[in-house]
């Protein structure tokens, strides 16, 4: 019974080993993948160019808005420093007429220049 399942066992004879040759290969060319282009395409340049001038536009026009409000409120101001002063102004005169038509200083004055005062002459005028 020299059949059996596992393999029989035979002496091999040992060959001389040679050594494979090795061909010479060239160096692997790395491959890159495909880089997207950084580059911007014309229309782009020219977008962000015109987008950069509008910045700018709307920049200077906001300065100079501010620059007119800003005069406008200075006016405004000079205004209200003037109307306040012409009614300061307006209230010192009706106190001076005040002062000047009251009636003891007129007898006063007629007395002085020697003139007589006519009570029933005197015509009083109110608001």
């Amino acid at each position: 019974m020299q059949e059996s399942t596992a393999r029989q066992l035979q002496p091999q004879v040992a060959e001389p080993l040679q050594q494979p040759k090795v061909a010479p290969q060239p160096a692997p060319q790395v491959q890159s993948a495909p880089q997207p282009s950084k580059r911007f395409s014309p229309f782009e340049r020219v977008l962000s160019g015109l987008c950069g001038l509008a910045a700018c536009a709307v920049c200077l026009l906001f300065l100079n808005a501010q620059t007119q409000l800003d005069a406008n409120n200075r006016t405004y101001q000079d205004v209200q420093t003037k109307i306040a002063t012409q009614n300061q102004s307006v209230t010192d005169l009706k106190q001076s007429v005040g002062e000047l038509s009251n009636s003891s200083r007129l007898s006063s004055y007629a007395k002085a220049h020697g003139l007589t005062v006519i009570e029933a002459n005197i015509k009083r005028v109110s608001k």
